[in-house]
């Protein structure tokens, strides 16, 4: 080697993802649009001088079977970097773990509590106080309903923030908050809490549970007499096309806060366009979440001049900034305690598809 010339190495990642189990909503698109950019990138030199192994772990929603695998590929496979895992529970649970074996984690959990627990910790996704405040701004502001009734899963502290921050930025526009109804991931019969919510007579019904349970939610509220024109909203969650699915009609008029617009940009609709002729179906934001988390992982690794170590990965990722990802508004940084901005848009569910909501 010449004297001063940096020396190509390889970044070896192990991706703890969940494809099956509760969070396979997340997970399988996540996985598609992960692979999808990884292979762009090993084509075009995406990695700079460097290159990038990727290593696949199924954790079957559970955060147990997270923790054993992110310790298994952290210390017998000696990987660099851990790419997942999915839930905030998941997250919040495997993170003092990474932390401990000083380990870069780089996270798709939605709370803003799993920052705090070391400067091994990434996430991809904004906090809640972030993303979710344009929904509510357009539902008090615009809709402007008299009260609102609202529906989280407990034991997902992902769900719990998102709809704090929905029912405090509501409240804000003088909404009245008629009730905040927890529901548990394995509740599938709604009948007495749609009673509770028809009763209610609520002009606002906000569900924020994984897609098919909040579909669920929704369904057995309408089939108990909720009016057609209540409005209802929810997280990111009820874009998925498992809530489609699940839903039916009952989805039309669904609004939804998002951090991915098909039709955004040139570098959507061109990923919309490889996806779409990759796997058949058109991409969700979670596709575009795994697309953007390995552009961020690439400018890391292409601004590392020498070894690629956990160490030399924790640097470049702590110092990205202004990545071109699909997310938001198309830019992604980290600012102080490694917390990432790319903006959210409000969208509404028509005749089975998203629109913008201007």
């Amino acid at each position: 080697m010449v004297a001063g010339t940096a020396q190509a190495d390889e970044a070896k990642i192990a991706a703890v993802l969940s494809t099956t189990g509760t969070y396979a909503f997340v997970g399988v698109p996540l996985v598609n649009g992960i692979k999808m950019a990884h292979e762009e990138f090993s084509a075009s030199g995406g990695y700079g001088d460097h290159t990038v192994s990727l290593q696949f772990d199924d954790n079957r929603s559970d955060r147990q079977e997270a923790i054993s695998l992110l310790t298994r590929r952290a210390t017998s496979d000696g990987v660099d970097m851990i790419l997942g895992p999915i839930a905030s529970s998941e997250a919040m649970a495997t993170g003092p773990v990474a932390v401990q074996l000083s380990i870069p984690m780089f996270t798709v959990a939605m709370t803003n509590g799993v920052l705090p627990l070391g400067e091994w910790i990434f996430k991809i996704t904004e906090t809640a106080d972030s993303y979710m405040p344009p929904l509510a701004d357009y539902i008090g502001e615009t809709l402007a309903p008299d009260n609102c009734y609202l529906v989280s899963l407990l034991d997902n502290p992902g769900y719990i923030v998102q709809k704090d921050v929905f029912r405090d930025t509501l409240a804000g526009y003088g909404v009245e908050i008629l009730a905040d109804e927890g529901i548990l991931a394995t509740d599938t019969d709604f009948t007495a809490l749609s009673t509770k919510i028809v009763d209610a007579e609520p002009e606002c019904l906000f569900v924020t549970a994984p897609p098919e349970q909040a579909a669920n939610v929704i369904l057995q509220a309408k089939q108990a007499g909720l009016p057609r024109d209540t409005i209802i909203s929810g997280d990111s969650g009820l874009g998925a096309s498992q809530f489609i699915d699940a839903a039916g009609s009952a989805a039309d008029g669904v609004l939804f806060v998002s951090i991915f617009v098909e039709t955004y940009s040139d570098a959507t609709r061109d990923f919309v366009e490889r996806y779409e002729a990759e796997y058949g179906v058109s991409p969700d934001h979670w596709a575009a979440t795994g697309y953007s988390m390995m552009s961020v992982i690439a400018s890391a690794v292409r601004s590392i001049d020498g070894d690629i170590n956990r160490d030399s990965l924790q640097e470049a990722l702590e110092n990205t900034t202004d990545v071109p990802v699909l997310m938001g508004t198309g830019s992604m940084s980290f600012g102080e305690g490694r917390v990432p901005t790319h903006g959210s848009v409000v969208m509404r569910i028509k005749d089975g598809a998203w629109e913008l909501v201007e």
